[in-house]
């Protein structure tokens, strides 16, 4: 949120300034299609820490909580918790372990329902990933739609550069 604002404040004072608002509009083009790209190579990623370097498991869904560790308590010195996302956290192998992905708060109880379940695990040096169903969802549909906002942006930009 600190960002936004920063960026409302700084785009105001180059306007008064006297920046012209097209200069203005392709910059925060330029900002948007950096961004889109960011998050298409995240959901990339992703895909590639699933297809080759995942293992299915099965687990025991231990429940949905704030991240903090094991303890599942972890906070600051004046006492709150450093995360407001709650995570689910399943048991594989003895192990209690943190999905990758946020919980859903909207359809929680539809989405994880299941107490046994498969999950995928994804190593990636010492840190264990937990991809479960709802996570393939996410990493699936952001793919596509990451990959359509890269497209759309590339045409978008090769329309105003005047090379289509």
């Amino acid at each position: 949120m600190e960002l936004i604002i920063g960026a409302v404040i700084v785009f105001g004072l180059l306007y008064m300034l006297g920046v012209d608002i097209t200069t203005l509009l392709s910059i925060l083009q330029i900002i948007m299609t950096v961004l889109t790209c960011l998050c298409a190579l995240f959901f990339v990623f992703c895909d590639l820490l699933l297809i080759f370097a995942s293992e299915k498991h099965p687990a025991k869904l231990l429940g949905i909580d704030k991240d903090g560790g094991k303890d599942g308590e972890e906070t600051r010195e004046d006492g709150k918790n450093k995360m407001l996302s709650r995570f689910a956290f399943y048991e594989v192998d003895g192990e209690r372990l943190r999905n990758w992905f946020p919980a859903e708060s909207v359809m929680r109880k539809r989405i994880y329902r299941q107490s046994e379940c498969f999950v995928r695990i994804a190593r990636l040096g010492k840190k264990r990933l937990v991809f479960d169903r709802h996570s393939m969802v996410i990493v699936a549909a952001g793919t596509l739609l990451m990959g359509l906002g890269v497209v759309g942006m590339t045409l978008h930009w090769l329309f105003v550069l005047g090379i289509l």
